[in-house]
């Protein structure tokens, strides 16, 4: 800064720590190299004289050394508090500001204050010790920040892909960059309280252009105004090089953490409210499950797995109904357990409950077609529905004889040793404002009439 030996800002700093946070503690040689390579100017200035250039060797070393210290300890303590490879939430922003940058500054200008000062390059008496270490170690330290501070959310948010595209608002970005060049302006050659209205921006920069143009925000107004302070211009030249030194950086924090806070918490809405449209889905799938599982357990009769009563009407309205749009035929067989009065009495309700549910299972085996429908129809009589058919007693025989190799005992039957089954079928093909209860009622006369004429028999009506 002018005359003085005050640096305002340490950008290597930063850029160490992102390098070894983005590509590991593998990088540190690059790190090296170019601190050195950085260096090297000094000692090049230096070749005339051996003295010196023993001086500047161990200068440009110490230099090196105190970088890597920096950058290694600055990375363990990012890891540490920190862990991932960016700093997308106001935690994470305000543990980096103030457990993982602030530390490696207080400790690199403390190493170096020691350093040179063995190496001959800061003298102190005795009257000026204490004021010339505080002033070199805090100038120093405050440096580090700020170059740390503006360097590495800028270099993690750019490294990451899927970023904010810029190409969506460009209109906006360059308004804003168009406002942002005339405060600037402004503040550093006419009105210096300009630089007020560089905190409205930013602010409307965080919450409207996200992060990525935060940090390049921060870097921009941090650089234009550091180095303007360098030449004493604007709005942070004053009276001394030392309060010039403090207001500009006491400026540029109050201006970045807020700006990267604000931004941020705005990724912290945008993830709270993807996951809370997730739950959101992910509940209403669960309750719509749940619904179906409720639904079909309310058609589905609880002993025997089959339909109720419920869903064969809705089913045989359906079905009605498309038989006459498609002019086809619909049957229905009508299923009754013979003596079963009887069979509840002589071996319990137990034995009752497994007859029916193994009949049941039964017809449901031999009626697999998608379209068809096995229902229980009342105690012991089960209704099976199937449209566009008319072999509709070939179907019933089948029915009859599968039941019949149970070989379920029924010692209390009157027409055989085992139980038996008596079917009432019917077929047709429904006609315009005829209702489904009409099949239902065929199938139950040809049922009476099976059972009045000895049961264990088929009865059959094809209209």
């Amino acid at each position: 800064m002018g005359d003085s030996s005050l640096t305002l800002i340490w950008l290597p700093s930063g850029i160490a720590l992102s390098a070894l946070i983005i590509y590991g503690k593998g990088i540190w040689p690059a790190i090296w190299l170019a601190s050195f390579t950085a260096n090297t100017p000094y000692l090049v200035n230096q070749l005339t004289e051996f003295p010196y250039l023993i001086a500047s060797i161990y200068g440009i070393l110490a230099a090196t050394i105190n970088t890597l210290i920096q950058g290694i300890f600055a990375h363990y303590l990012y890891q540490k508090h920190i862990g991932v490879p960016h700093l997308k939430t106001s935690k994470l922003i305000l543990n980096f500001v103030f457990k993982v940058i602030l530390p490696p500054s207080m400790l690199n200008m403390a190493l170096l204050v020691i350093i040179y000062s063995i190496g001959g390059y800061i003298e102190f008496s005795a009257a000026n010790f204490i004021d010339t270490t505080l002033t070199i170690w805090l100038s120093g330290t405050l440096a580090d920040f700020h170059g740390y501070f503006i360097i590495v959310p800028l270099a993690l948010c750019w490294h990451i892909k899927k970023q904010h595209n810029f190409e969506d608002n460009s209109r906006l970005l360059a308004l804003t960059a168009m406002c942002l060049f005339c405060v600037m302006l402004i503040s550093l050659f006419i009105i210096n309280a300009a630089i007020y209205l560089i905190l409205i921006i930013g602010v409307f920069v965080s919450l409207y252009l996200g992060f990525r143009s935060s940090t390049l925000f921060i870097l921009l107004v941090s650089l234009v105004y550091t180095f303007a302070t360098a030449q004493q211009i604007g709005p942070f030249s004053l009276t001394t090089s030392w309060s010039s030194f403090l207001s500009l950086l006491m400026f540029i924090f109050s201006l970045g953490l807020p700006l990267l806070i604000i931004s941020a918490k705005k990724y912290e809405l945008k993830q709270f409210q993807s996951q809370l449209e997730d739950e959101v889905i992910e509940r209403t799938n669960a309750l719509n499950s749940a619904n179906t599982i409720l639904e079909n357990i309310s058609l589905t009769d609880g002993l025997t797995g089959v339909a109720n009563r419920r869903h064969l009407d809705k089913f045989l309205e359906t079905e009605w109904a498309r038989a006459i749009r498609n002019r086809t035929s619909i049957s229905l067989i009508m299923i009754d357990i013979d003596f079963f009065k009887q069979f509840n009495d002589s071996y319990g309700h137990l034995a009752g409950d497994e007859c029916l549910k193994l009949i049941a299972k039964s017809i449901q085996k031999l009626v697999h077609r998608p379209s068809d429908l096995v229902a229980r129809y009342g105690g012991e009589e089960f209704v099976v529905v199937l449209p566009e058919t008319e072999n509709i007693k070939g179907i019933s025989e089948d029915i009859k004889s599968v039941i019949d190799k149970l070989n379920i005992p029924h010692n209390d039957s009157v027409v055989h040793e085992n139980v038996t089954i008596s079917i009432g079928c019917c077929s047709l093909r429904p006609k315009i404002n005829e209702q489904s209860s009409k099949l239902l009622d065929l199938a139950d006369k040809q049922l009476y009439l099976a059972k009045n004429q000895g049961r264990n028999i088929i009865k059959t009506q094809l209209a």
